[in-house]
């Protein structure tokens, strides 16, 4: 990912077609062209691969005002890993130094450490005090999910019918240990051993957003160690995000030649969103019917499974709770996309003005979705107007496990 020539052949495949202006949260925000995925491509074309332009101040603002958010691969015929080539140019320009030292500091103590006792709550605190942890972010859980299941295997009662690793991500380990705490017990409940290996990292996702492929790729070797030696039918995750970067672009980082590639393979195989993965195992006992009103907000980074989109509403349907509300858009991104809501405050909020409309509009008094960061910022948006939780602890809800969500500050 680090070689931009490496994308030299994708990158003149683009036809100008713009369907990826139809769909760029940042385009429609503002209008601009430049900002279109085409024309950036283009950009860092004319930039890094042919050299006819100098890296001025504007090409990095151009290069930087991108979500990652991917809807523009996920509409283009010729599938261009617009997302990739970003994070590459960002690398050329930064060489993974594109925050302050302070920010980097916080930022890899917290990927690192994630899963130990203290440590986010210390660096909150220091990225508190430097301004660079912003008042959108929830309180830290009570208790971590690391607290609340500190063994490495989980059986269920009676027959298990099959056994799954539980890739558990920075945001549900330290902030949503209610989403942990749900996903532990529907999967065990439904016949599930859980198999959760100690030592896991981030899963590098924010390192490639600034550009620091070399972080990044650090993170994902550690947990391709970890997560290969498990004997399991599966992994899942709860995070969108988590799981595109452990399917799919963990082997972009490494590439063949890497020693860890053939195991990230292995990994990247039994990798599953958690609601897709019960959707397609099933559910083994069913939760009486619930008529409570919901409505489902889908996560930009949902093209790495082609059943993900789908599999919290048929999920739930099977689990008698028929009474999903659709949103007019549900597939509109919020403008969250990781730290582009706190570097580009004002174009973040215009993106998910009308995204928050369309929820107030809508009769649901739950909003669902398995995007940890979708639901903090939907969340410091709606100001308490709807709740906003992940699909499988609403349906640990209708199990009648769970009956509070944790508050925000």
């Amino acid at each position: 990912m680090k070689n931009l020539n490496d994308y030299k052949d994708a990158l003149d495949k683009c036809s100008h077609c713009s369907f990826c202006q139809a769909t760029c949260p940042v385009y429609q925000e503002s209008l601009l062209e430049t900002y279109v995925a085409r024309s950036r491509a283009n950009l860092i074309k004319e930039v890094f691969l042919e050299q006819s332009m100098p890296i001025t101040d504007r090409v990095k603002e151009i290069v930087d005002r991108c979500l990652l958010c991917s809807n523009c691969q996920q509409t283009c015929p010729a599938s261009i890993p617009i997302p990739e080539i970003v994070i590459s140019a960002r690398y050329q320009i930064y060489g993974g130094k594109r925050q302050g030292m302070t920010q980097r500091f916080v930022m890899n103590r917290m990927m690192k450490n994630r899963g130990v006792k203290g440590v986010w709550k210390w660096a909150s605190q220091i990225g508190q005090k430097a301004g660079v942890a912003p008042k959108e972010l929830p309180d830290l859980s009570r208790k971590t999910f690391e607290r609340l299941y500190p063994k490495t295997k989980y059986s269920p009662k009676g027959k298990v019918r099959a056994k799954v690793g539980y890739y558990v991500g920075c945001s549900t380990s330290s902030m949503f240990s209610d989403t942990g705490d749900a996903v532990m017990k529907v999967l065990m409940h439904n016949g599930i051993e859980v198999h959760l290996p100690k030592g896991l990292v981030c899963c590098g996702i924010p390192a490639l957003g600034e550009g620091d492929i070399d972080t990044a790729k650090e993170m994902m070797v550690k947990n391709v160690e970890r997560l290969s030696a498990l004997e399991v039918d599966a992994i899942v995750t709860d995070c969108t995000s988590c799981g595109l970067t452990l399917k799919e672009t963990v082997l972009s980082v490494l590439g063949p030649e890497d020693p860890a590639y053939e195991k990230a393979k292995g990994v990247a195989d039994k990798i599953y969103e958690v609601t897709d993965y019960l959707n397609q195992i099933g559910l083994s006992r069913k939760p009486e019917y619930k008529d409570w009103k919901y409505t489902y907000h889908v996560p930009c980074h949902r093209d790495w499974s082609p059943d993900l989109v789908d599999a919290p509403r048929n999920l739930l349907k099977d689990a008698s709770l028929p009474n999903l509300h659709e949103l007019d858009d549900p597939q509109k991104c919020c403008g969250g996309g990781g730290s582009f809501f706190m570097e580009y405050k004002e174009v973040a909020q215009n993106i998910r003005s009308p995204k928050l409309e369309d929820i107030r509009r809508n009769e649901a008094d739950t909003v669902l979705t398995q995007c940890p960061l979708c639901r903090i910022y939907l969340e410091d948006g709606l100001k308490g107007d709807k709740t906003v939780v992940h699909p499988i602890f609403f349906l640990a809800q209708a199990y009648g496990f769970l009956t509070t969500v944790k508050s925000k500050k």
